[in-house]
């Protein structure tokens, strides 16, 4: 058989799309770490949180932000605490805890940290946000309606 580099010309190329090819993100997720004392670290999130809500994910769709695969998260809110949020939001979050990506499930309830991309013009949030499901969320969102205060929380 003939080796040569003239009929090897086709590696090349098939290498660069395999390295290329748009997949999850090559780099760990790498987080900032929130207090250990679960009021300070909802007080901590709740003043960088563009907008905090409690909503279900009725839809999932997949989207690219250029290379980086991403999935837009529509949530029916029954909630709020922060920001102008209509009864539907969208919210984008890379696919995968590699890439630093919440995995929402459709049907399912979340407490939802999210931040305005101003330059892209939608809300995005992370795996490393203080996203969690409702059922987990209990004792946060008696924080929450503390930090917002709401009238409820003052009674208790």
């Amino acid at each position: 058989m003939n080796y040569s580099i003239e009929s090897q010309r086709w590696l090349a190329p098939v290498l660069v799309l395999i390295f290329l090819w748009p997949g999850q993100a090559a780099e760990a997720c790498s987080c900032m770490a929130f207090p250990d004392d679960l009021e300070k670290a909802v007080a901590m999130a709740y003043a960088q949180a563009d907008v905090v809500i409690l909503g279900d994910a009725t839809a999932i769709r997949k989207t690219f932000l250029g290379i980086l695969r991403q999935h837009e998260v529509e949530f029916s809110v029954r909630d709020r605490w922060k920001g102008s949020i209509q009864d539907t939001m969208l919210v984008r979050t890379n696919i995968g805890e590699i890439a630093c990506g919440y995995n929402f499930k459709k049907r399912n309830s979340y407490l939802v940290f999210a931040y305005w991309d101003r330059q892209r013009k939608h809300l995005t949030t992370s795996f490393c946000d203080l996203n969690r499901t409702e059922a987990e969320a209990k004792d946060a969102i008696v924080v929450l309606d503390r930090l917002a205060k709401r009238p409820e929380a003052a009674s208790e």
